[in-house]
């Protein structure tokens, strides 16, 4: 059996059950206990389970929609890999807005193992829950929720985010072009965005490779308002060289597993 085939069997049985021990997944697919326990860490990573002592359970994160739970998949490497580069230009004590979108949930999960005090503004549902379990000042804004993504947008979470500061926003795209720069495919969220650009002193996108040259319904940012574009390997060698000859600087993650990723100053 492959293991994409059996972690999908794994999560298959967490829905029948809502818990697992090691040992007896050992037992059914006939694998080591340090197979299994991989297994069980990078479903873990996805956020489809919840590691505990000799096993796992049923993670609340898998109760949102099945698109969202869908986008957990796609570019899965790449995203992991551009969150850990993300977690570099964190520091301890820092406010941070992180906004809706399965990169960032990404980066939050990684936050945990990092930081013992942080601030956190963020509009997305799962953030939230994934970050309640510390011991952190956390803000989860108000508003209209976006079935599709999880994300509360609209004139109440502007309104609030108003009279917020952070030093560093974290935010995703749909799409990034060098003609319309940062969009979105809901008007509302782009005015959520923009809202939270606003509030932060320093902004890093962070959009895997898939986005790149493409966009969306809304524009939310051109592309000098972000301080750093930080994405994976894949990307376009033509966007990267236009982003380049415009001066914005970009990180390249390469994959959570690699050396030291590198800083690359397009310009």
């Amino acid at each position: 059996m492959k293991t994409e085939e059996r972690r999908s069997k794994i999560i298959e049985l967490l829905e029948q059950k809502g818990a697992v021990q090691v040992d007896e997944l050992v037992g059914l697919f006939g694998v080591s206990h340090v197979t299994i326990r991989k297994d069980l860490t990078e479903l873990e990573e996805r956020g489809l389970l919840q590691r505990t002592h000799g096993g796992a359970i049923f993670a609340h994160k898998s109760l949102f929609n099945p698109s969202f739970r869908e986008k957990l998949h796609l570019q899965q490497s790449e995203k992991l890999g551009i969150a850990h580069a993300a977690l570099r230009y964190i520091e301890e004590g820092d406010t941070l807005i992180l906004d809706a979108g399965t990169t960032t949930l990404m980066l939050a999960r990684l936050m945990k193992r990092r930081f013992r005090s942080l601030y956190v503004i963020t509009n997305s549902v799962p953030i939230a829950l994934e970050l309640s379990e510390t011991r952190w000042d956390l803000l989860l804004l108000g508003g209209q929720v976006r079935h599709h993504s999880m994300a509360l947008i609209g004139p109440a979470t502007v309104r609030t985010l108003e009279v917020y500061h952070a030093d560093k926003a974290f935010m995703s795209a749909t799409g990034v072009s060098i003609a319309k720069g940062y969009t979105t495919p809901n008007p509302y969220e782009a005015e959520t965005k923009r809202a939270m650009i606003k509030a932060a002193d320093a902004t890093y996108t962070v959009v895997d490779s898939s986005k790149l040259g493409r966009a969306t319904l809304a524009s939310f940012a051109a592309l000098r308002e972000a301080d750093l574009l930080i994405t994976d390997a894949g990307a376009d060698p033509e966007f990267l060289e236009n982003m380049q000859r415009l001066e914005l600087k970009v990180h390249v993650a390469e994959t959570y597993l690699s050396a030291q990723p590198h800083t690359a100053k397009a310009g």
